[in-house]
Parts: C-alpha cells; structure tokens; sequence
C-alpha cells in the first residue's frame, strides 16, 4: 500500500483591496497572499476498497458535513474522473487551520490533495488543466497549488507569483465567534 503525506499551509493578506462587485456574485478583487506556517496535514493511501475516503481530525463542524461536500473529497474525485482512475484511496486530513477564518484552510487542502493524489498515483497533468480544476474548486485554491508570496486579482483566481520577502512574525487572532463563509 503506498502513502503519501502532504502540509498544507494557511495564508494570510498582506493587501487586499475590493475593486467592486462582479456580475456573478464575486468580488473583483487585487490581493497580496502570503503563505504561512500554520498548516493541516493530509495523508492519502491507496486502498483495496474502491472508494474515496475522508476522515477529518480536529475540526468538528468539518466532521460533521457530508463528505461529499469537502474540498479535499471533490479534488481527488475531480482528478480520478480527469485521469480516469477508479482505484480507493483513503484520507486522513488533520485540521491546525481554523475553519471559517480566512485563512483558507479548505483551499488550501484541496491544492495538497491535487498535489498528493498525483504523487501517489504516479501521474502528471498538464499545468493548465490542473489550475482549470483548481478554479473549479474555489477562487483561492490555484494560490495554494503553489504558495509562498502571490498577487491574486479577477476573484483572485489569476495569480502572478512575487518575489519572496523577509521573513516576517505575524499574530494571527481567530476568535471562534466570527465564521467567514467563502463561495
């Protein structure tokens, strides 16, 4: 049986200006993202069964809802239905990354499940259909396929990478009150 583990990294704004509402419900949008060190961790497995399936630890509201409906479930799915897989995988996500906060947590697992799932299923995919996935999943998840420090305008989806900058020693407060839900 063969695994995969991959981090999969917050990010924070460094800038983010709202040029105005788009006809589709979406903000137009210029942002600076930044990746961060806080981060979940996904380890995939092939399996005997022929299934996908998702275990989530240390998030209850993600334990929670189907498993259909989450980001890392619908990217591996989207990449067996591209690659025409059919074989299981079995997934455990540990979540670090607080839901709802902006920090893209969902986003970002889902980038790592593309990345992983083509490491353990020994496959490549060409760089535009995989950011095509990636924008079909969410407007941040093409950042997180590659991180580190990025201009995002449009939704944020047409990202331009930029030179890395100094380390920096950020505080990032997450009360539990204030849940920030993202399309």
């Amino acid at each position: 049986m063969s695994e995969v583990r991959i981090p999969a990294f917050a990010k924070i704004n460094l800038r983010l200006d709202i040029l105005g509402k788009r006809a589709d419900g979406f903000h137009e949008l210029r942002t600076i993202f930044q990746t961060i060190s806080v981060h979940d961790e996904l380890r995939l497995r092939t399996s005997r069964r022929p299934a996908i399936t998702l275990t989530v630890e240390g998030n209850q509201p993600l334990s929670a809802e189907p498993v259909e409906k989450n980001l890392v479930y619908r990217a591996v799915d989207a990449l067996q239905r591209e690659l025409r897989i059919r074989g299981g995988v079995e997934i455990e996500l540990s979540k670090a990354i607080p839901a709802g906060r902006g920090l893209g947590g969902g986003s970002s697992d889902a980038a790592a499940a593309l990345r992983g799932y083509l490491r353990l299923a020994k496959k490549t995919l060409s760089a535009a259909r995989l950011m095509e996935i990636c924008s079909s999943l969410g407007a941040d998840v093409p950042f997180f396929l590659f991180g580190g420090r990025a201009l995002g305008v449009n939704k944020g989806d047409e990202i331009y990478p930029l030179p890395d900058i100094p380390k920096l020693h950020v505080l990032v407060v997450s009360p539990k009150k204030i849940h920030v839900s993202t399309p």
